[in-house]
């Protein structure tokens, strides 16, 4: 992944900047704070860029205690406040010199291009969405007046590498942005198994698992790409055949409206919203099912997961991931995105035939090439 010319490099510590706009609780940030905390620190010195403030992260905690983070906000969404902010991080890359700098995200990547650009530093950019089907959205159309489809095609040829999570999104940059095959390379999530098990024996403290009925559980922001109005709508047709109950971790903006539909659909007192969680492993190892309900993922990191916890998986055949995850089915169910009929009938097969779910493979069999995190940094080969 790294660039050959490294010379003047070897035998000597790389100082790497990190750059992600926040650490709020999406499966990128969870890349992030895994990366930093498994990290070689004798022979890389991690510097963490934000664009947010990160004091009421749900990540923070993860990040090691000695770790220098630098954050460079911006008083509000003018046009103004956006250029001093890109300007700040400018003068970061030029105050600290980092000898490479690793980003994430869409928005952040073509700022470290710029950077790239301007000072001659060496830059791994990380895509974890399918930009294609993302650049359809109203808001993913557009970065400040100009095409995010223009701008992608423009910047990523000038990075050194460009990690894609999944074989779908390589595909989708190399097809519909014309960047180079060559210079995509794919690494899955990284997963940390001993962690994960040890946070799944931890108990529950949620009715719902003291019921004698299944429950149900999802996690994800929630937004609209998580499709959990879909999901809504689905468990609102399986609860009349079975008693079931429904767990939908995490926060977001649709947090109201979702609980308002649960009210509409008459189910409110089957679903819970109980926020973020910090380890959600606890929840996903008691839970009888997990669901993906999402219209548009990379390679989501919470269906690794559900698999790491010995979860049965339900997921849409979004692009990009969970077909790649789920071994185009083998692994688990996958179902057409925005059929709310096509989940509810997945979710009555798999509550009503136990001997379905044991016919799925578990993760050691399952052909996944994730990592646990502590590989890292023989991954990344910086």
């Amino acid at each position: 992944m790294y660039p050959e010319n490294t010379k003047g490099l070897h035998g000597k510590k790389v100082k790497a900047l990190f750059f992600i706009p926040s650490l709020d609780g999406g499966g990128a940030e969870r890349v992030m704070t895994e990366i930093l905390r498994n990290i070689d620190r004798e022979k890389i010195e991690p510097v963490l860029v934000l664009l947010y403030q990160y004091e009421d992260s749900p990540y923070k905690e993860n990040l090691p205690e000695d770790m220098k983070v630098i954050v460079i906000e911006r008083a509000s969404d003018n046009l103004l406040e956006k250029i001093k902010q890109y300007a700040g991080f400018l003068k970061t890359v030029l105050n600290e010199s980092p000898h490479i700098i690793v980003s994430m995200l869409t928005h952040c990547n073509i700022m470290s291009i710029s950077a790239k650009l301007i000072f001659r530093k060496r830059v791994i950019i990380s895509e974890h969405i399918a930009l294609g089907e993302a650049i359809k959205t109203k808001r993913g159309r557009r970065m400040l007046w100009f095409s995010t489809k223009h701008l992608v095609k423009v910047f990523y040829r000038f990075a050194d590498k460009i990690i894609a999570v999944s074989e779908g999104i390589r595909a989708n940059l190399v097809e519909e942005f014309n960047i180079s095959s060559y210079n995509v390379e794919v690494i899955h999530n990284p997963v940390d198994l001993n962690r994960i098990s040890e946070l799944c024996s931890i108990s529950v403290e949620h009715s719902f698992f003291k019921d004698e009925g299944p429950v149900i559980l999802s996690v994800g922001r929630l937004a609209p790409q998580k499709g959990f109005d879909i999901l809504l709508k689905a468990f609102r047709r399986i609860v009349n055949d079975i008693d079931a109950r429904l767990i939908i971790l995490g926060e977001g903006p649709e947090k109201e409206s979702l609980s308002r539909l649960a009210r509409d659909l008459a189910i409110e007192e089957k679903v819970s919203f109980p926020g973020f969680q910090n380890n959600p492993y606890k929840f996903l190892s008691k839970a009888n099912v997990f669901v993906l309900s999402s219209r548009l993922e990379g390679l989501p990191m919470v269906i690794l997961e559900a698999m790491a916890c010995n979860t049965l998986v339900i997921s849409t055949d979004c692009k990009s991931g969970p077909r790649e995850i789920l071994q185009d089915g083998t692994c688990g169910l996958l179902v057409t995105p925005e059929d709310a009929d096509a989940l509810s009938m997945a979710l009555l097969k798999l509550l009503k035939d136990k001997n379905l779910g044991k016919a799925f493979p578990g993760w050691e069999n399952s052909g996944l090439k994730t990592l646990p995190s502590r590989k890292l940094s023989h991954n990344m080969k910086i």
